[in-house]
């Protein structure tokens, strides 16, 4: 999941997404891009207060994106500057009590790129590969609360310290079209600042 960090041997998935299924950083994300979490996670009993809090957060962050709240120019130089600089995006579900991630990523096609599915060679061809081991990202606040069985959410991270001008408009384009970060991860070392949203904002889906 998460951080998909360098993805080397990875390749995007031309397999359609059956209507565009949205079921998303971390050492498996592409933060970079390949994969992450090798260690067991352990089912977490769903919070209800903290999942009303994500929930909450996750629409407040929908409409702050949504064209009512931006000018329809504002908004596509926001989109635009999210094909330019993508950051990490990895979607993440809970498939009863295995948590599981896939990453996602733009691709051009004329003038409209288009979200698809990265997989590992010799991957599933839906791009799905178990994910455990979130506690060592130590998210803060943690995911596990959000993520309750049959759940599916996008994960969307970028460094919190730039170090160079990639890593600088990733993160401006994370705030910009995705919103506010809602936590911050560590791997290896370095912080990530993170967002959970249920949705891939700007472009279609690859079908």
């Amino acid at each position: 999941m998460i951080p998909r960090f360098p993805a080397g041997a990875a390749r995007v998935s031309q397999r359609p997404l059956h209507g565009a299924v949205l079921s998303l950083i971390v050492g498996c994300l592409t933060l970079a891009s390949a994969g992450c979490f090798h260690s067991a996670a352990k089912p977490v009993p769903p919070d209800s207060a903290a999942e009303q809090r994500m929930a909450a957060y996750a629409e407040q962050q929908v409409a702050l994106r949504g064209e009512a709240s931006l000018p329809k120019e504002e908004l596509q130089n926001h989109c635009d500057q999210l094909a330019m600089a993508t950051p990490g995006v990895e979607e993440l579900r809970n498939n009863h009590g295995s948590i599981e991630s896939r990453q996602w990523t733009l691709i051009a096609n004329g003038a409209t790129p288009l979200w698809a599915i990265v997989r590992a060679k010799d991957g599933a061809p839906d791009g799905w590969a178990p994910k455990p081991g979130l506690d060592k990202l130590d998210f803060q606040p943690p995911l596990e609360p959000a993520l309750i069985p049959g759940s599916r959410h996008f994960l969307a991270y970028a460094p919190v310290v730039s170090n160079t001008l990639a890593d600088s408009q990733k993160s401006a384009a994370m705030e910009q079209v995705f919103g506010a970060a809602q936590g911050e991860l560590t791997w290896r070392g370095r912080k990530y600042s993170y967002i959970l949203t249920p949705d891939l904002p700007c472009f279609p889906f690859l079908q």
